[in-house]
């Protein structure tokens, strides 16, 4: 990529990643003046830097949406005509064009790695283990077949076949439970394609990830994380290394790395991660692909530093900087709509990583003003290093103290 790039970039990402401005600036040759920051409200952190609406602010047009969705909106607003750079989280939902850069590949091929669906037919096709996986075109149809389903499998999980960080998913066994997940859906259209996977029983789940050059090749980051989960569907954060035994750490880079070529070999490139689910029965199922940035983009971050824009180009970096200890990064979470008034934007990530010890926080979404599009429900990330002493149970317990500390912050702010 050129180093000096002449055209207009847009920056979709929140100011979670703001940190890595300053080198994405150096590495680019692109000064922060010329950087469109589109529907950004995060006026405190970006108040000297160019800031565009693609639809008028109090209309409330990404509430709850995926990344994709919101690629749809800006895609079918902003002038990509021109020599244009677009820095998403995901290609899925963008066009493909001679005069369009992204960081991951765009067009059909995201739409496709981005589809839960495409992805269990391929796991099955390559003989991988992941969790039996039914397609319904609509609610209704999904409703009628719930008895024969969970008589076979017992428990269910529903989801959305393009989500991130657990959002519309959700564990039933009952008829009571497909209620509720239906009120909880009530504002979106339920003749939608739905998914249903059996549910498998487990302790853990982790996640692994790489980047697919554009020449198809596969560059290993070499780091396995395990996901820290919240009543069995949500996302919260992860633990570096993970609590899992040398033997499956090799099996799951194994199956990164086999993935991330097929991946290559249909045209996908840039970063992407897999999730993986250890069950109950002593067996490693993988769950699904995220062909996008994603929170452990942020680890990846503290993990290559200087080198993290280089890193998402795929280019090798050797001077990878492992942690001392365990490290932790969890998501602070938060009401929508509501006012962050006196909460302060703390981005210093490397620096807290190259002290070695304490912990960092960040937050990121409307920190002065109230939030005028409720499109997530967490504001912040925090990060701590801990001993490789500490037992998994100590390291979790310290993970859920630090989230409780934090929103019981935000309640009194």
């Amino acid at each position: 990529m050129d180093p000096k790039y002449a055209g207009t970039i847009y920056w979709l990402l929140d100011s979670r990643f703001d940190f890595l401005l300053p080198l994405f600036s150096q590495e680019f040759g692109i000064d922060l003046q010329h950087i469109v920051f589109v529907h950004s409200h995060h006026w405190k952190e970006r108040r000297r830097l160019h800031k565009i609406f693609v639809t008028k602010p109090e209309k409330d047009v990404v509430r709850l949406l995926e990344p994709d969705d919101i690629n749809r909106i800006f895609s079918r607003n902003l002038d990509l005509g021109s020599e244009t750079m677009l820095i998403s989280f995901t290609g899925a939902g963008l066009p493909e064009g001679a005069h369009l850069t992204t960081l991951t590949a765009a067009g059909q091929v995201a739409d496709r790695w981005n589809d839960k669906w495409e992805q269990f037919v391929f796991f099955q096709k390559m003989n991988l283990l992941t969790p039996i996986t039914y397609q319904f075109h609509n609610f209704s149809e999904m409703q009628k077949q719930l008895p024969l389903l969970t008589g076979r499998h017992g428990r269910l999980v529903i989801k959305k076949p393009c989500l991130s960080g657990g959002y519309m998913m959700r564990v039933v066994s009952s008829k009571a439970d497909l209620e509720r997940y239906q009120q909880s859906i009530q504002n979106g259209s339920q003749n939608e394609v739905f998914l249903v996977s059996e549910y498998i029983p487990n302790q853990q789940s982790f996640a692994s990830a790489a980047v697919v050059l554009k020449n198809g090749e596969v560059f290993d980051l070499d780091m396995v994380t395990e996901q820290v989960i919240y009543q069995e569907t949500a996302y919260e954060g992860l633990i570096f290394p993970a609590f899992l035994d040398d033997r499956n750490v090799r099996k799951i880079r194994e199956i990164t790395m086999k993935v991330g070529k097929e991946l290559g070999n249909s045209g996908y490139y840039g970063f992407f991660n897999i999730d993986f689910i250890f069950g109950n029965d002593g067996r490693m199922y993988i769950a699904e692909i995220n062909a996008r940035l994603g929170f452990g983009t942020i680890l990846a971050a503290c993990l290559y530093g200087n080198g993290f824009w280089k890193m998402m180009q795929g280019i090798c970096v050797s001077d990878i900087r492992k942690p001392v200890g365990r490290l932790i990064l969890g998501k602070i979470k938060g009401q929508e709509g509501r006012t962050y008034f006196g909460l302060h934007s703390v981005s210093q990530i490397w620096e807290w990583f190259d002290r070695g010890h304490g912990f960092f926080r960040t937050f990121f979404c409307g920190t002065d003003e109230p939030e005028k599009l409720a499109y997530g429900s967490f504001i912040g990330v925090f990060g701590e290093h801990l001993s490789l002493e500490d037992t998994r149970e100590d390291v979790l317990k310290r993970f859920w103290k630090k989230c409780l500390e934090y929103y019981d912050g935000m309640e009194n702010c």
